[in-house]
């Protein structure tokens, strides 16, 4: 039995263009938590080669308790 193949308007690019890349630099030399990242967003690609990013301004941890996020939840840390 063979294995069939996806379609390809299913598949999902893995993000690798110049804004993305330069954007994943810019997140780690600035210690900058994202959303994007946190959530394990799925459409991070597209969204950071368009430049576009949501930001966690209080660190990693959100203070929402969304069943589908994947965002560690509570109090976040002092400022």
């Amino acid at each position: 039995m063979g294995v069939e193949r996806r379609p390809e308007w299913l598949k999902v690019r893995l993000p690798a263009g110049p804004n993305f890349r330069e954007l994943v630099g810019v997140m780690r030399t600035q210690a900058l938590h994202t959303v994007c990242e946190e959530a394990r967003c799925p459409n991070i690609g597209d969204c950071w080669e368009r430049r576009t990013a949501t930001f966690l301004i209080l660190g990693n941890v959100c203070t929402r308790h969304c069943a589908y996020c994947a965002i560690a939840h509570g109090l976040p840390t002092e400022l």
